[in-house]
């Protein structure tokens, strides 16, 4: 069971697509919860865990962290909470990291390549 200490179920029946904590990696939560605590703002998601057929039928490869329950969008409109994001998925060892206008990607894939921030 993946438990988490900031965040509820409810917050992932919201995602965009909506999904369960459960569908999320225990080790990803840990550090969201982590990174939660060292930001001092909250985290409010946009979206989470997303399945290979919804990533296709967006048009995507269904290959993304989010796919293993590795990734979070989180949403930030201001460039304060950005640093505040960014800055404290660092210090808590997020090393993917993608930056939007309205919003900033966080994953820990064993998959994917680490240490590498992109814009979108």
């Amino acid at each position: 069971m993946v438990i988490a200490g900031y965040f509820t179920e409810q917050e992932f029946r919201r995602c965009t697509p909506a999904c369960s904590l459960q569908d999320m990696q225990q080790s990803t939560m840990n550090m969201l919860d982590r990174a939660r605590g060292a930001a001092g703002i909250p985290f409010v998601l946009n979206s989470a865990f997303r399945s290979v057929a919804h990533e296709k039928k967006m048009g995507r490869a269904g290959t993304s962290a989010h796919t293993t329950g590795h990734a979070v969008d989180i949403r930030c409109n201001t460039e304060a909470n950005r640093w505040k994001i960014v800055a404290a998925a660092i210090q808590v060892g997020f090393d993917r990291i993608g930056i939007a206008k309205t919003y900033v990607h966080l994953d820990n894939s064993p998959a994917h390549s680490g240490h590498v921030i992109w814009l979108y």
